[in-house]
């Protein structure tokens, strides 16, 4: 079970890939919302990355999704180390 990440942590990579972004975790079948930062826009979301029964869901036209991945990643990381 991954551990989740903070809303500031949320917010500054909201703020700096222009993108809505939100936590959710894994019951069963379906995802239930934890977190989330950004505006709304009105664009389909993708899931970009999951770690575990947790998951990172984006709206975004545009964003560097390799290396929103990788700040997850040592994000969630952390989170579970420490």
């Amino acid at each position: 079970m991954a551990n989740e990440i903070s809303l500031f942590d949320l917010e500054r990579l909201s703020n700096s890939y222009q993108i809505r972004i939100w936590q959710c975790r894994k019951l069963g079948r379906r995802w239930s919302f934890i977190d989330g930062a950004g505006p709304e826009k009105v664009l389909p979301s993708q899931l970009v990355y999951e770690e575990g029964d947790l998951g990172f869901f984006v709206q975004a036209e545009s964003f560097d999704e390799a290396s929103l991945v990788d700040e997850l990643k040592k994000l969630v990381k952390k989170s579970i180390c420490c």
